[in-house]
């Protein structure tokens, strides 16, 4: 299904609608995950202050930003879990890192440490779904709804295509789950992989 789905047709939604259908959802979602997977190795943020420091060249400045919404992703992930949900996330890691990826698990390591379920595989295991182009980005409430993941050439979010269908959303979620069994918690990998990095490129 992932290597079929940017054939489909779904419900397109620009930005704003695709993110109040998503908010909206999210908030009455009960007993059930929220699935993600993240392919593309670079992407744009121009509204966070931590991104655009950590692209100037202001680690230290962008790391602190980071670190002052540790309060606000723990209640938000003990609001999921009052719901009995979890946010479970596939971040695809290639090497050498992009300062987009780099900055990105910097961002990842705290949503973990908050509560967020972030599994780290490599793209070998999407070989068999990217014979002719990447798998998109991808994010699922359970089986209720499948978002693709819509975004410019400069990798700045645009909106989504939204899938109600339950076979399409039961398989999408099958396939995630299946590569997020398969990876590593982000826990262990950052402090091996991503902190002599960003060292290196300081």
């Amino acid at each position: 299904m992932l290597d079929t789905i940017d054939s489909l047709s779904g419900d397109r939604l620009e930005l704003t609608p695709y993110l109040d259908d998503f908010d909206g959802r999210v908030s009455s979602l009960r007993n059930t995950d929220i699935w993600k997977l993240e392919r593309q190795q670079d992407f744009d943020q121009p509204e966070s202050a931590s991104w655009l420091a950590f692209r100037e060249g202001r680690r230290a400045e962008s790391l602190e930003l980071i670190e002052k919404k540790r309060s606000s992703l723990r209640a938000e992930f003990d609001e999921l879990a009052r719901a009995g949900c979890a946010l479970r996330r596939v971040r695809v890691v290639e090497k050498p890192f992009t300062t987009y990826l780099l900055w990105e698990l910097h961002s990842l390591h705290l949503r973990a440490q908050c509560g967020e379920d972030i599994r780290i595989i490599t793209p070998e295991p999407l070989a068999k779904w990217e014979h002719q182009a990447q798998v998109p980005e991808i994010v699922g409430l359970g089986d209720e709804v499948t978002y693709k993941i819509l975004y410019d050439h400069q990798g700045v979010l645009q909106g989504g295509v939204r899938f109600t269908d339950h076979a399409l959303t039961t398989r999408c979620r099958a396939e995630v789950a299946a590569l997020h069994e398969m990876g590593e918690d982000l826990t262990r990998y950052f402090p091996r992989e991503v902190e002599g990095a960003a060292l290196r490129r300081d």
